[in-house]
């Protein structure tokens, strides 16, 4: 899972908002929601290869312009 508390506030709230963002704009309302526990497991197994861990990465904003 993602640790948000490694942030400084203003890019937690941004994270926040881009989150809600997303749940506005793919949420599931209105459709059915997953009934199929098969379903709900392949799509956590999808996912969790996107859960990359990021401790010490640090991004330098300078570098992307050399």
């Amino acid at each position: 899972m993602l640790d948000l508390s490694v942030l400084p506030r203003k890019a937690q709230d941004e994270l926040l908002d881009f989150y809600q963002f997303l749940v506005e704009r793919y949420g599931i309302k209105g459709r059915k929601s997953i009934s199929s526990k098969k379903v709900q497991v392949n799509i956590d197994a999808f996912f969790d290869k996107y859960n990359i861990d990021l401790k010490g990465f640090t991004f330098n904003r300078d570098e992307i312009y050399e």
